[in-house]
């Protein structure tokens, strides 16, 4: 493993460490606090902290801080299939971190009623309807990924954080109250994994995963100009290749 691999899982795995604190984080102070944060302010918690750790590491790892873009990425071949791996390690490691860090700080009383912010299904939104509200809103999160960060004709260094962070709040602004808006295996995985909530668990794979294939199949095969192929092995910058 080079270098510049290493350091862009450590960078995968510090920016999903602060998107798992402090967006799980802020769904169990919006319990202790009796619903001060509401809808709004849990969006907006989970906008900045992608915003500013996207513009933060952006540069050094792409940015992903979610299985699903990394696999939305490899969809559209511009990431091997090893560092593809190795990004969901270190981002499902940097989730279930975050996780035991926040039962270490919040009271057990505030975080088990929430299940420690893990995503779960509202009333009346079945297996189906959560894959498929799942499978949209993540669509629009990773087709932002290609608009703004994947593709060179677009303005990655100037807003692509910001640009991503927005389409996760107003994504959580619909979706929150129906599925969680989870957008991201890991952001599930590591509250589920050290709260031992699993119901409906799949839904949280399966719909992230197939939306952002098609993310992936229409910006990175239809809009985007495509480069080589990329081979198994390190790309020359991890973790995304933009288009030439």
């Amino acid at each position: 493993m080079s270098m510049q691999t290493g350091r862009a899982l450590l960078g995968e795995f510090v920016g999903t460490f602060a998107l798992i604190f402090i967006g799980a984080g802020s769904i169990v102070t919006n319990q202790w606090t009796k619903g001060a944060l509401g809808l709004a302010g849990i969006a907006a918690a989970h906008a900045l902290v992608l915003s500013i750790m996207i513009s933060a590491i952006g540069h050094i790892s792409g940015g992903h801080f979610n299985p699903a873009v990394t696999f939305g990425i490899w969809v559209a071949r511009r990431i091997s299939t090893v560092i593809a791996a190795l990004y969901w390690l270190a981002q499902l490691l940097g989730a279930v971190v975050a996780s035991l860090l926040l039962i270490a700080v919040f009271p057990s009383e505030q975080w088990q009623p929430v299940h420690l912010g893990t995503p779960g299904l509202g009333l009346g939104i079945g297996f189906g309807r959560g894959v498929l509200l799942e499978a949209i809103l993540t669509f629009f999160l990773v087709f932002a990924v290609f608009g703004v960060a994947v593709d060179r004709r677009g303005p990655f260094r100037a807003i692509a954080g910001f640009g991503i962070g927005l389409v996760l709040g107003f994504d959580i602004l619909v979706g929150g109250p129906l599925t969680g808006a989870s957008m991201n295996p890991a952001r599930t995985f590591g509250p589920a994994l050290v709260s031992g909530f699993w119901q409906d668990h799949l839904v949280y794979w399966i719909g992230p995963l197939v939306g952002a294939a098609v993310a992936a199949a229409v910006y990175g095969y239809l809009l985007l100009p495509r480069p080589g192929a990329i081979e198994a092995g390190e790309p020359s910058e991890p973790g995304v290749r933009r288009s030439e």
